[in-house]
């Protein structure tokens, strides 16, 4: 079977040597590298283009205004690779990460996801204070929810749910897809040996415009509402905030935290993208139509 690492990244200059680097560092390698640029302009896109010159394995390139899912999928269609592994440009994998992420999949045919662990890097005070104050995501969530910057799965298995949801506008598509897997009867595991380690946020103000991110793209797939509701209390009434484990501790950013989640989340209430036409909403999760078609010949 042939594998193919592909990946969506934009303005990503920083961070983009330090990603190919780990990249090539493998110690297991995919047959190809497929890489969709979103428009990057702070020189990524040219940056990018010179270190696939000098690759020794076949890159493909291309750059298209496109959300992440739009990039993902349009990645995807550019290879015809059986097993696909997912990743981002701010994400820097340990040097036995592909062989893993890989490695069930070759050895279990029944096996349709495989999911690895993601581990948050500290490399600045408000990143250290980040990690104390949220640690690490949980096993449970990276076994039932695989990122899409540590995942790989079958090709079958995105043509049978249609895909990442391109309709999203500005994140939460990983999220709805894997949900979607769930829901379709795919098979996931999750091998904590294949890590990646990726980086937060720098500061409180790109760290707050995630969360507003994440909460317009949890309107728009209408999921995880009553956790919004309640970031939504605290919003408005900020006592609200001393009911917590914290307490007294960090109350500025807590309710900036539930602040900006709120605001993201009602926006993509009133102004978020509607579902395509013969999406339905199944045990609370939108599928798409061929991720319905999939679930019925699962339960049948």
């Amino acid at each position: 079977m042939k594998t193919a690492l592909i990946a969506t990244l934009y303005n990503e200059a920083d961070n983009l040597s330090r990603w190919w680097e780990s990249i090539c560092r493998q110690t297991v390698q995919p047959d190809e590298m497929v890489i969709v640029d979103g428009g990057s302009t702070d020189g990524t896109w040219e940056n990018l283009q010179a270190l696939a010159v000098q690759s020794r394995l076949p890159v493909k390139l291309e750059q298209r205004r496109c959300n992440i899912a739009e990039g993902r999928n349009r990645a995807i269609v550019l290879t015809n690779a059986e097993i696909v592994v997912v990743t981002d440009a701010g994400s820097f994998p340990d040097a036995n990460w592909f062989g893993e992420i890989t490695r069930d999949l070759w050895q279990d045919e029944t096996l349709d996801v495989t999911g690895g662990n993601s581990l948050v890097l500290a490399e600045n005070e408000f990143q250290k204070f980040l990690l104390e104050y949220e640690g690490h995501p949980t096993t449970k969530a990276s076994e039932l929810y695989p990122s899409s910057r540590n995942i790989a799965f079958r090709r079958r298995v995105w043509e049978d749910v249609g895909g990442y949801p391109e309709w999203m506008t500005l994140a939460g598509e990983d999220f709805l897809f894997n949900h979607e897997l769930h829901l379709a009867g795919k098979k996931i595991r999750y091998n904590p040996a294949a890590v990646v380690w990726w980086t937060s946020r720098p500061d409180p103000e790109s760290y707050y415009k995630l969360l507003y991110r994440n909460g317009y793209g949890a309107a728009e797939a209408r999921m995880a509402e009553g956790y919004f509701l309640r970031r939504l209390a605290v919003a408005l009434i900020p006592p609200l905030v001393f009911f917590s484990k914290y307490r007294f501790r960090h109350l500025k950013f807590r309710y900036c935290k539930n602040l900006y989640s709120a605001a993201g989340w009602i926006a993509g209430l009133l102004a978020g993208r509607r579902p395509p036409r013969h999406w339905k909403r199944i045990e609370g999760i939108l599928l798409s139509p061929e991720a319905q078609q999939c679930r019925m010949k699962w339960r049948a």
